[in-house]
């Protein structure tokens, strides 16, 4: 009877193993909140400053682009008092989350078919050493996960005649909150030229209208000369490598082992400009030697072929555009996030296709070495602060809140200090 009850409820089970991983990573946001950097100096402050309307239709000119969530995140906020209102956005962060667990658990999808594949995916996404702590419950980055959210609707299976209007809503939200969720559009018409339904048209047509919000937006913003001036670049040398470094390596080995690595045995032997040379010519060939392998037999199939295809798209195209808006040579953080997420789908899309090899095995293996190490990494030690983040989890020597609170009361010009401390500070002031 209990393993009848386990089976019937392993999903809600796996749910709520998800909340508790989600509660061990940081105890502290969880029962305090805080604000970080734009999402306190920028969204909440417009919403507390000059109220709803302002604060639904605010577009970050510097940044190119609308983010809808963090719009709608400090406008809730702000029905709270200040005591709580970092609270309620940390708790709004958490929702695209769990729109994700939702969607991947309780949805019907040509690429989850399985529930192990279900749980790998999971794990992938909040485990893997691709969910920076960077990235972790705050609304500015929100973003990100609805990008996850957009590419696991991707692979929904829809009935012929029905329309689900609630993955419509969140396809809109997704790409209202950001360019990354509109770079999978080319995914979103692929799928309709071969599933033809009216949802999949629907859903195209969706994030294609964000996509020319949000395209328009940056335009203007460049050739107004508002948009921050490291973004937009070309791609040189450094940002590839920084990029190699950043996505291929760390995705599957995570932080402290490749620094590790690198300057104990690899610094002094090898060039890095060589290793990341040598690093995308060894994917180069294992892709093309994959493409023959699969081209007479799995890539027949159309699903396997779409599944396959589209991961390797978002990875490329995002890559792109992660490598030519980041700012500065940097592409590592938040901006490695999505490429990486994308190489393990790609992984993982190799694995699910390959059901009649034994090949397949190697792709798991990966993709569990990911999970692993990224498991190791989930909630940093407080030692060696500068390489793990903690301080983007946890209060180490952070700003007390209530008694910021209190000098702002006093003074209302005082600028409230917020994460990432000591840097970022939060002006209520209306000048």
């Amino acid at each position: 009877m209990f393993i009848n009850f386990i089976n019937n409820k392993k999903k809600e089970i796996f749910f709520l193993i998800l909340l508790i991983i989600f509660f061990y990573r940081s105890p502290y946001i969880f029962l305090n909140g805080r604000f970080m950097a734009e999402e306190g100096s920028v969204y909440f402050a417009n919403a507390y400053k000059f109220g709803f309307l302002y604060s639904f239709l605010f577009v970050d000119l510097t940044s190119g682009y609308i983010n809808l969530w963090a719009n709608i995140s400090g406008i809730v906020a702000n029905l709270f008092s200040l005591k709580f209102a970092p609270l309620a956005s940390n708790y709004l962060a958490l929702i695209p989350k769990i729109f994700i667990i939702i969607l991947v658990l309780y949805n019907k999808s040509i690429l989850l078919v399985k529930f192990e594949y279900k749980i790998l995916i999971c794990f992938l996404i909040f485990l893997s050493p691709t969910n920076v702590p960077e990235i972790w419950l705050n609304s500015i980055n929100s973003q990100i996960f609805f990008s996850i959210v957009s590419f696991i609707l991707v692979f929904s299976h829809y009935e012929e005649n029905r329309i689900n209007y609630f993955h419509l809503i969140l396809i809109i939200m997704a790409g209202l909150t950001g360019i990354y969720s509109c770079i999978l559009f080319p995914v979103f018409f692929f799928k309709y030229l071969i599933f033809k339904n009216k949802q999949n048209l629907l859903n195209f047509l969706s994030i294609f209208i964000c996509t020319i919000v949000q395209s328009s937006l940056i335009l203007y913003a460049k050739l107004s000369n508002i948009l921050y001036e490291g973004k937009i670049h070309s791609i040189n040398f450094d940002i590839f490598v920084n990029y190699t470094y950043n996505v291929f390596v760390k995705a599957f080995l995570g932080t402290s082992f490749t620094k590790y690595l690198y300057y104990n045995y690899l610094a002094l032997e090898l060039n890095l400009y060589l290793i990341s040379v040598f690093i995308v010519l060894i994917f180069i060939v294992i892709t093309f030697f994959l493409y023959n392998f699969l081209s007479k037999s799995i890539l027949s199939n159309v699903e396997n072929k779409f599944i396959i295809l589209s991961s390797f798209y978002s990875l490329i195209a995002t890559s792109f555009v992660v490598m030519t808006g980041a700012a500065g040579d940097y592409v590592g953080g938040r901006y490695a996030a999505l490429p990486s997420f994308y190489l393990l789908m790609t992984a993982l899309a190799f694995y699910v296709s390959l059901n009649r090899f034994k090949f397949r095995y190697f792709f798991l293996l990966i993709l569990i070495t990911s999970i692993s190490i990224g498991a190791y990494e989930f909630r940093p030690p407080t030692k060696n602060v500068k390489h793990q983040y903690i301080k983007y989890l946890d209060c180490v020597d952070c700003p007390n809140w209530k008694n910021e609170i209190n000098n702002f009361q006093q003074d209302k010009s005082y600028r409230l200090k917020i994460w990432p401390y000591p840097r970022k500070t939060m002006s209520l002031i209306n000048y």
